[in-house]
């Protein structure tokens, strides 16, 4: 997160919290350390009480006009629990749970998530989906029924070279993004807009084997309604994760929105998903369909424990995934290029240096630009992707600095304080704090700290083809174009609307290089 509360030396005093870990099933210690930690009872751990534990009002005390915190500013609210009350908080965020930073703590978490993680789902979706007749997709799901659709996507999606398959189409939609920096002059509204488009564009070509016309103004009525829907539906997600009581109700307009948005996405998901279906059972009855080519929904397709809806889900939460959170990290990491233009010029040498001046970002490419790898994850951990990492409810009991946490309790890991607090010159946009060399050692006891994406078995199912598609955009633009911020956008603060975003549109200034 970009601008943080005033913070004690957390990195000090957790030194001194020794660690454990489970030994057998539901217990996270040993006796022996147990008795050399004397670890502390769950009711002990520090937080927000009296009438901040109430349900309901317990949350929206935390808020305006109670407080100075938004939702869009959940991130500095986090940020001064943290600062009161020490790494490991309790605190009621819509129900009640337990705040960690610690990167150990973060470790024996992810340790001991179990073979099926559990990550609590979004109430409303459900409710929603099952309004609809919707199945349960991945991001619902639990247990053996998560395992059994995620097995699938893991075969395709999560190997390490899952997303070079599209590169040739992506190259494509990054040439087209380029050539619309490099031309036209848009307002900082037109081109935040714009950023949309290209993560929408890359993603579709994967999810739908297919060009939405985002970048040609060729996209149809239903294609607008699509892009609406995919940027207002993590605003509304926000909105609800911080206690808007709103979407308790479903007369309430805010409830309609967040319905319609999931009507419009899922509808368009199936729409094309049959689309291309057909197209590729015309293909197979033709001869002329190359199993070989990247083709997603084919192999998808092919496996007979899928059925419509599955696939659907799949390709729905793939989508949905690729297109706000891809845009506005892209956004993020240009206006660091920008601010930062020594680290700027090291990185376009990179990219000439590899792809000349009109080269083609191929695999081989990729794998040679070791500083865009570490100038990217520096962005995400100078200003993380979310408002806070992922969450899980426990398998097992855990001590988590130095307090035990029962089974079943939910943990929210703080990712975003982690990537600021536990580093030196933390507030220093500094790429090579990732290189690995003699000189230059990364330490992994942070190593639980910067993981956007998530981590483990529940990882997110798109990751690479987010990273591939800001590699692409940043390769493509390096090549050709300068990345300046005029100076108004220079200390824009920023907030999350889920992800993260700014408080007005940046002003980026693309040029021509000499």
């Amino acid at each position: 997160m970009s601008t943080m509360a005033v913070r004690h030396d957390v990195t000090q005093m957790m030194s001194k919290i020794l660690k454990v870990q489970p030994v057998r099933l539901m217990s996270a210690v040993s006796s022996a350390t147990t008795d050399q930690m004397k670890v502390k009872p769950f009711e002990e751990i520090p937080g927000p009480g009296g009438v901040y534990r109430w349900p309901v009002v317990g949350t929206l005390l935390h808020f305006k006009p109670f407080t100075k915190y938004t939702p869009e500013t959940l991130h500095k609210l986090n940020d001064s629990l943290f600062d009161k009350y020490g790494p490991v908080v309790r605190v009621r965020l819509g129900e009640d749970m337990v705040m960690i930073c610690d990167p150990r703590d973060i470790d024996t978490i992810y340790r001991h998530e179990g073979k099926y993680p559990n990550r609590p789902p979004l109430d409303i979706t459900i409710e929603i989906f099952e309004k609809n007749g919707y199945k349960k997709g991945l991001a619902d799901l639990q247990g053996k029924e998560w395992h059994a659709l995620r097995t699938p996507v893991n075969k395709k999606l999560m190997k390490a070279d899952s997303a070079y398959h599209y590169l040739v189409p992506q190259n494509a939609v990054a040439d087209d993004f380029v050539n619309i920096l490099a031309t036209q002059k848009l307002t900082p509204e037109e081109m935040k807009d714009l950023f949309f488009r290209f993560a929408t564009e890359s993603i579709a070509v994967v999810t739908f084997n297919t060009r939405l016309g985002y970048l040609d103004e060729s996209a149809d009525a239903d294609a607008q309604d699509f892009l609406y829907a995919s940027k207002k539906m993590f605003v509304h997600i926000n909105d609800f994760i911080s206690g808007d009581l709103a979407y308790k109700w479903q007369g309430s307009q805010k409830y309609k929105d967040i319905e319609r948005c999931i009507q419009i996405l899922r509808g368009n998901s199936m729409k094309h998903t049959l689309k291309a279906k057909r197209a590729m059972e015309e293909m197979k009855q033709t001869g002329t369909l190359d199993p070989d080519e990247p083709n997603l929904l084919y192999f998808l397709a092919s496996d007979p424990t899928l059925d419509i809806e599955d696939i659907v889900n799949i390709l729905f939460a793939l989508y949905v995934a690729g297109t706000d959170s891809t845009a506005k990290n892209l956004q993020v990491f240009f206006a660091n290029l920008a601010k930062n233009p020594d680290k700027q010029e090291v990185l376009r040498k990179e990219v000439l240096d590899v792809l000349g001046k009109s080269g083609v970002v191929d695999a081989k490419a990729l794998a040679k630009m070791s500083y865009m790898k570490h100038c990217l994850k520096e962005s995400f951990r100078l200003n993380y992707p979310t408002v806070v990492g992922t969450s899980r409810v426990m398998p097992v009991d855990v001590v988590l600095g130095g307090y035990n946490v029962p089974a079943g309790t939910r943990i929210l890991l703080a990712n975003p304080r982690s990537a600021k607090a536990y580093f030196k010159d933390a507030d220093k946009y500094l790429p090579e704090r990732w290189i690995r060399s003699e000189e230059c050692p990364v330490d992994h006891s942070n190593s639980m700290a910067v993981i956007p994406f998530s981590h483990g078995p529940r990882n997110c199912i798109g990751r690479r083809f987010a990273v591939q598609e800001i590699y692409l955009a940043a390769a493509k633009v390096l090549q050709k174009l300068k990345i300046e911020l005029e100076p108004e956008s220079w200390n824009t603060e920023f907030i999350y609307t889920s992800f993260i975003d700014t408080e007005k549109p940046l002003r980026f200034k693309f040029s021509k290089l000499d």
